[in-house]
This record gives structure tokens, sequence and C-alpha cells, in this order.
């Protein structure tokens, strides 16, 4: 867990503030040669701001690494704007080939990640399984780079929820063993639907972070039969839900409280629906609003 807590706050923090190093010192170069440089450096920004876990690496740092890359740009484009187009001979022209393949390669995997925040087709409505706080999406997205859930033919749609503290981010510290200290644990999990319950599962530990549980994957859960569909809610508090198997469920009716039951590396809520006759996943969508990494929902 501390190193992907690391690796986020290298990607976040410490990769921006190289590449707005990188266009403030450019100096000397044509305008078109600092057009493609910086649009090389934009789109791998775009795509640390969309694969980013910006709660990990808190939710608002982001806007003062975009203030922080803007202010580059303008003092780069002042020590630059009086340069000509082009140079006296193709000899720079070549220079520009590193970041014109630079620049394809990022945007391609741009254009990858942007299609996974596309909604798709057939996507279920339900109402968001949270209250009593700001949430946001941990994993969540139509691909791998979004939500490492996407490969699994079950879970594919899937979405994994934390919450944010008042500064903006998930937890009080880093890599920490106490799963309170964790803004989303103990929250208060309500039923996306109007349905029935189908399974239920308590008693088990909440793990201490990183240690989980993968002989009982889900830990403390639930699942329940929504309209045709099943969801499962995972992770849960022991002791924390309140409903059995057979009972009717209202949509926003409590039913438990979250946890860290099972394999999972620190406190956040599970949810994902299947079809029950194929196995596959199904997309959800929570109050018109489908689940993308970094999207926040407020109850």
């Amino acid at each position: 867990m501390i190193f992907l807590e690391l690796m986020m706050l290298f990607v976040c923090i410490a990769m921006p503030l190289g590449l707005a190093w990188r266009i403030w010192r450019l100096a000397g170069a044509t305008r078109a040669g600092w057009l493609i440089l910086v649009a090389e450096t934009l789109v791998f920004f775009l795509l640390i701001l969309m694969i980013g876990r910006w709660d990990i690496a808190g939710y608002y740092t982001r806007f003062a690494v975009i203030a922080v890359i803007i202010l580059a740009l303008v003092l780069s484009w002042r020590r630059n704007s009086a340069s000509g187009w082009a140079g006296r001979s193709g000899k720079s022209w070549k220079a520009q080939w590193p970041s014109l393949i630079s620049f394809a390669f990022f945007g391609s995997a741009a254009v990858y990640v942007a299609l996974g925040f596309l909604p798709g087709e057939d996507v279920r409505q339900m109402a968001f399984p949270l209250r009593g706080g700001d949430f946001v999406v941990g994993q969540g997205g139509g691909n791998a780079l979004l939500n490492y859930h996407s490969t699994h033919r079950a879970q594919r749609f899937a979405a994994d929820f934390t919450a944010l503290n008042r500064f903006g981010f998930r937890a009080d510290g880093i890599a920490l063993d106490d799963p309170t200290r964790y803004a989303v644990y103990g929250s208060t999990v309500v039923s996306p639907c109007d349905g029935k319950v189908v399974s239920v599962r308590d008693g088990l530990p909440d793990q201490r972070p990183p240690k989980r549980d993968r002989e009982n994957a889900t830990g403390n859960h639930v699942v329940l039969d929504c309209d045709g569909i099943r969801v499962e809610l995972a992770h849960l508090q022991p002791g924390s839900i309140t409903i059995a198997v057979g009972d009717p469920v209202a949509a926003r009716q409590r039913i438990a409280l979250v946890g860290n039951s099972g394999n999972t590396t620190e406190p956040h809520l599970h949810i994902h629906a299947i079809d029950p006759e194929s196995g596959e996943g199904v997309r959800i969508a929570f109050d018109g609003r489908v689940p993308i990494r970094n999207r926040t929902f407020a109850n």
C-alpha cells in the first residue's frame, strides 16, 4: 500500500512539477518548436489528470498543479513569443521528431483513457449507495487504466468508493494501519434499489491495512435482487448489517456501514452488478451519473 501511495504522489505531484519546469525553462525555441513541446507536455499532463488517484494525492491538489502548469506556460510564452515560426534550416524541424512521436504516443493513451469515460449502452439507473459525506470513485471506468476491475467478467463495471475529509484526502495520513482514520470508514451504506435480499455474509473482522483476508475476498457483504439483476456491496463493517436473506429493501434504506473486511488494502465500498443468467457484468449509474475514477458524489 505504501508503494501505491508514494507512486501516486510522484505521478500526481512530482511529475507535473517536472513538466512545469520543462516548459518554464524552454528558451530560444522557434514558435513551432515551442508549440510542439508544449502540446506533448500538456497531453501527458492530461493523462495524469485522468488516471491519477487524486483522493490519495489530494483532490484539491490538482487545482494547484494546474495553476503551476498555466503559470509556466505564460512565462515560457513571454520568453519565446518573439521567435520566428521556423529556424533557418531544416535541422530545427528534425529536432522535433522525438516530441512529435511522444505526442502521438501519449495522445493515443489519452484517447484510450477518455473512451473509458463513456457511459456505454444499457446502463441501469440506481440510487447512490452511500450517505453522509463527500465520496469519490477510486476505481471506476471502462478500461484497466481507470478501473482494475474492468478485466474481470462479472466485475467489469464495478466501482470502489472512498470518501474525502475536509482537506480533500481520503485519509488523515500516509500508509495508515488504523481503518478508522480513513474518511469512508463507518459511512452509512444504503440500498441502491427497491428489491430483495438474496445473500448476506457477516461476522468477518475488519483488517488493519495493508493486511488482507484473501480467503474471503468480498468480506462482509450483501447481495440484492434489483429488478432481475444482482447487486453486491462488499467490505462491510462486522455487525453493522441490518438486513437478512429474504427481506424486502427500499431504495436508500440503510443496510450497513463501510468497513475493511475481506481482500482489501484499505476501507472502501465495493459495488458491482451482474446478470445472474449470463454472469456478465452490468453497467450501473448512480443518480444519473456513471462512476468514473475521481468523479465525486455528495450525499
